[in-house]
This record gives C-alpha cells, sequence and structure tokens, in this order.
C-alpha cells in the first residue's frame, strides 16, 4: 500500500509549525481513498522543525493516531484504511446500463 500525505495543519503549541492534523490517502496502485487523522500531541522534547520534517515521518505519525484511537480492537484503522482499498480493487465495478424503458 501507497500512503501519501496531501495536506496537514499546524498549531504554534508547543511550538511554531506543530503538527496536529494530517489529511492522507491510501492507494494500491489501482484503487484509492482519502480521510484525515488528529495526530497525537507532540512532544516538545522530541520535537521536530516543521522544515525538517519528511513525508514518512507524517506517515507514521498518521498511523501512530490511528493505531492509538483501537488499542482494544484486533484489526488496527491502519488495517482498516488498507482493507477498504484492497476491497475497492476487488470488487467488481457495475457498468452504466441504458433504461431498459428508455
Amino acid at each position: 500500500m501507497n500512503w501519501k500525505i496531501t495536506q496537514i495543519k499546524t498549531l504554534e503549541n508547543p511550538e511554531i509549525g506543530t503538527i496536529v492534523n494530517a489529511s492522507f490517502s491510501i492507494s494500491d496502485g489501482t484503487s484509492t481513498i482519502g480521510s484525515d487523522a488528529n495526530l497525537l500531541p507532540a512532544n516538545s522534547e522530541s520535537f521536530v522543525d516543521l522544515s525538517s520534517i519528511t513525508e514518512e515521518q507524517v506517515v507514521q505519525w498518521v498511523k501512530d493516531a490511528l493505531n492509538a484511537n483501537n488499542i482494544e480492537e484486533q484489526t488496527t484503522e491502519v488495517e482498516k484504511f488498507e482493507n477498504l482499498v484492497a476491497l475497492k480493487t476487488n470488487t467488481p465495478q457495475p457498468q452504466v446500463t441504458p433504461l431498459p424503458w428508455a
């Protein structure tokens, strides 16, 4: 699965440029879905300046936030999103058919 960050939202607490929300898309090369996630609170001791952050870091933060919301469930949020992409790809797509009475 290919994860992409499509947008970030920041606040100035605890530091200027603290990412608090990230929009993302997940694709398997055939199907794509998108959503957003509120990230876990930033730790000022391990804060990474906005200009130094990589997409891979933000993807991991999104996955961490999604999984933190579902600690008690057997299937993680990350797995749910990836399963949705696979389901979308593997589900036969209906075709538009002319109305028989038209």
